[in-house]
Order: structure tokens, then sequence, then C-alpha cells
């Protein structure tokens, strides 16, 4: 069995301009300890990551591994002490296979030299998956070929792959590893931390608070780049944990009940009828009304996110028909979506809804440009974009220096907060919100459920489709579940009768 080892940071202080990101932060955490390190988004927990694993060299500040000094700033030193990350935001080489991924790097150490080498790296990874009980990804498998929810197992795969052979017990930071799981696949991983906790230590980050309750032996709490309280878990409350996060208690009406309208209209601004998708569902009829948030319920691959795309544009139907205030729209685009008012938020924010490499202004504006030509010489009235994007970042109070600040710098909150701002330019008819809070704390979360209130009330359409049956629950005034691909049931959930976990997932299994 490995030494038992701590890994410690003393001091450290990071700053971005005038964004004091990380002041005078310290921790320590060892062999058999889950540390829950939680805060809002924008509270620093990405950067604090980010110094732990190397990525990010802070201002002042010391790291040591099992008592010796550890270079800040060096991934690959820090790696080959143990240091081992599962981000939020994947980093495969889609290109190479699974086993290849699991081990890049460190082909020699696990492979040995000479030939053989790819047979040897092949079945260390099968055993390791089968270790982690994931049935459903082969080590030979071409990641390119796998779904979102599997390329996180990959992820933890290689995380996981430094416990079992490393001399000296690794530190494995796990940055929001659930954000695409499934609940048997976060069950998975649960058993895995438990089972390993002999032979590891761990930093784990989520925004689901009941998860960091429930593995954690500590949890440190950051608030604007500090760290405001270092606890036990004994006797901690959800509840606590958010007062502690963002300064006060949490709303009772969380998901602001008490402002669910329900739909203002009876005939629908958007109808899907016997609509179909191959591979995905079939046969699916459902209608969004004004005013009306419609909320859609089912296990992974059971068809939703296929769903919202279609009807926000981005899949286009094999079968069935899809009308717009009664007329029918056979060649259903993305951008006959937006002219029309439908407007989207994709599940995968780096993937689908970011330009990472363009400026804040620039994530925003992109979804009004149009709007801001002029008619007579096709040039872009800069003054406008530039003040209507300031707007819209007061408005949804997006946290950011500068909007010349390159998105990826913000916190997940704050680019979700503006890839919503990019549409409230335009006269939204139809919202299609697919997991619109992955990732983001529940301070962020209350913001966009007011904000999402505050649309209906406008007569604007929802269509809701979330990981988390709770928040489904919590905001539709009806939900449509999906499993297998065919709706199964539809159920009202008013103000006054909300339905229970158990009468949705009757219908979901």
């Amino acid at each position: 069995m490995p030494t038992q080892s701590t890994v410690a940071l003393a001091g450290i202080s990071k700053r971005y301009g005038p964004v004091q990101a990380l002041r005078d932060v310290s921790l320590t955490v060892g062999t058999g300890e889950v540390l829950g390190l939680i805060g809002e988004n924008g509270a620093g927990k990405s950067t604090l990551i980010g110094v732990l694993s190397g990525t990010v060299r802070p201002d002042t500040g010391t790291m040591t591994v099992g008592g010796r000094e550890a270079p800040l700033g060096d991934p690959r030193a820090l790696g080959g002490l143990g240091v081992a990350v599962v981000v939020q935001e994947q980093a495969l080489v889609e290109s190479l296979r699974v086993y290849e991924n699991i081990y890049l790097g460190r082909e020699i150490r696990t492979g040995g030299r000479g030939p053989g080498r790819k047979r040897r790296l092949r079945a260390a990874a099968t055993a390791l998956l089968r270790d982690m009980h994931v049935d459903d990804v082969r080590a030979d498998a071409l990641v390119a070929d796998l779904t979102y929810p599997q390329r996180q197992l990959v992820e933890i795969a290689k995380a996981f792959a430094d416990a079992r052979t490393a001399d000296t017990p690794p530190l494995i930071l796990l940055d929001e590893p659930t954000s695409a799981l499934s609940e048997h696949e976060a069950e998975l991983l649960f058993s895995l931390i438990e089972r390993w906790r002999d032979r590891a230590s761990f930093i784990y980050v989520s925004h689901i608070l009941p998860d960091v309750l429930r593995l954690s032996t500590r949890l440190l709490v950051l608030r604007d780049g500090q760290v405001v309280d270092d606890v036990h878990n004994e006797g901690v409350t959800d509840r606590r944990l958010h007062e502690l996060m963002v300064g006060r208690e949490r709303s009772a009406d969380y998901y602001r009940e008490t402002d669910q309208t329900g739909a203002s209209a009876t005939e629908p601004i958007l109808e899907i009828r016997g609509g179909s998708v191959a591979g995905a569902f079939t046969d699916v009829d459902l209608a969004i009304r004004p005013g009306e948030i419609v909320g859609v319920a089912g296990v992974i691959g059971s068809g939703k996110s296929e769903l919202a795309a279609a009807v926000a544009g981005a899949r286009s139907l094999d079968g069935g028909s899809l009308t717009v205030d009664g007329r029918r729209r056979d060649r259903w685009s993305v951008r006959r979506a937006v002219r029309a008012g439908v407007c989207y938020v994709p599940p995968e924010r780096a993937n689908d809804s970011l330009f990472v490499t363009m400026s804040v202004r620039g994530n925003i504006s992109i979804g009004f440009l149009d709007l801001l030509t002029s008619r007579w010489s096709g040039l872009l009235r800069l003054r406008d974009e530039r003040g209507r994007a300031a707007g819209l970042a007061s408005r949804l109070r997006i946290k950011t220096d500068s909007l010349a600040t390159p998105i990826r710098e913000l916190s997940g909150g704050n680019q979700q907060k503006a890839v919503f701002a990019r549409w409230l330019a335009r006269k939204v008819r139809v919202f299609v919100l697919d997991d619109p809070t992955r990732g983001i704390d529940v301070g962020t979360r209350e913001e966009i459920y007011t904000m999402i209130r505050g649309l209906t009330r406008d007569g604007v359409g929802v269509l809701l489709c979330a990981e988390s049956l709770e928040e489904i629950i919590g905001l539709a005034d009806r939900i449509v579940v999906l499993k297998d691909g065919r709706v199964t049931a539809e159920i009202a959930s008013p103000a006054t009768s909300k339905p229970t976990d158990v009468d949705v997932i009757s219908h979901m299994m």
C-alpha cells in the first residue's frame, strides 16, 4: 500500500488585471480525505484547481507534496508527483482510441518499450475500465465515436489510472465530474471514490451540494477568492452551505413558483406533430404556448436532447411536421428558427455555445449582429453593438473586468449568462433550454430562474430539458416524459400542486 501523503497550499494569491481571483488561500488534503471545494461561479474554484494542477501559476504562495516543495505552474512536474485532474470541459484527443487517451504521455511507464506496447496498453485500459465497472466503453474504441457521457467516463479513467499505478498516493482533482453523467454512471464514480480513498486524496468540486455532502470528509468554502470556512462534514446542511457561499440564506421560493403564470393563450406558438428523428425519438407530439414552461423529462438516451435540438432547428425531423403560428415549416434550421424568435441554449457550453477565442462582447453580440447592420452600406453599427452588448452584460450581471476579456477566462456561470444575453436583444418567442444550469452555482441558478420567470411573464414560451428532475418539476407548468424516444406521459405541474419525483420517474424507467 502507498505511504501516507499530504498536499498543501499556503498563501496562494492570483490576480488577473484588476480582478483578484485568489487572495491568500491555504488548504491541506491528505490520503483518505475527500475535500469538497464549493463556491459561487467566480469564487475562484477553477483558478485554484488550475494552481493545483499546474496550469495556473500564482503570483504568491507555495505548494508541498508529501512535505517537499513542488514546482508551481508546471503541469508535467505536478503530474509526475501524482496530481491528476478531471476538468469540466473535456480535453480528449478524438482521433485517438480510448486506451491511447488514458495513457497519453505515460505510454512507456505503463506499456514498456518495444513490440507489444499497444497490446499492453490496451490490456491495462481494459482492466481499468473493468475495475471501474464501465461496461459500455471499449478500450480500443475511437473517442470520436463516443457519446459525451462516455467521453466523461474516459476522462475519469485517465485520472484513476494514476491511483492504480502510483508509488505515492496521488491527488485526484474532480471538477464537476458528474455534469454529463446519468444517475447510474454517477453512482459508479461515487463507489470508485469510496473504494480508492485509502490509495489517494481527492478534491471534489461540484454545484450539486447533496453530492458534495455525501462524499466529502471536509468542506472548503470560497467566496470572492477567499476561504470563508473550512469545516468537517458533520451536521452541515446544503442550506448552510448556500448561506456560506453567497452570504445569504437561500430563498424559500427557490424556483420562483409564486411567479409561475402558466400559458397566457390556448393557441401554441410552436407545435410538433408525429415528430421523429431516426435513432432518437418517434411519433412525438409537442406544443409550446405563450408564457408556458414545458419540461421534458427522461434519462440520458431517452431522446430529450435531440427533441430540443429539433425544436431549435439544430436537428432535422425525419418524419412528422413542425408548425409556427399554425404555419408548417418544412425546411426548419437554426437560421430560420432564430428569425422566427426560437432561440437555443444547448447543453454543452464549450463545444456548442461559446466562441472560446472571442471576447465576452463578441460572444454576446454574435446573436444580434444582423439587427445592427446598416440597410444602406451593409456595415455594422459598432457604437450600437458595443452599447447593446454592455447593456445586456449589465442586465445579467456578468462578472468581468472588461467586455474585451476572452470568454474562456470567465467562470462557467458567467459564460452561460453571456449565452443567454446574446438572444435577449432579439424578440424571443420560444426559448429552448437544454440543461441551462449545468455546472452553475446555486446563486447564479436563482438569477437564471428569475430571468426565465420574467420571460414567461412577457409571453415567451420555454422548452426546458434538464438532468435535475427537481428543477423540471419546480419550473415547469407541464411535463412531457420520454422513454426510449416515445412520450409515455404528460403531467400537469401547476404552482399549487406539483407532482412528486416518483410521479415522474414511474414513467421514465
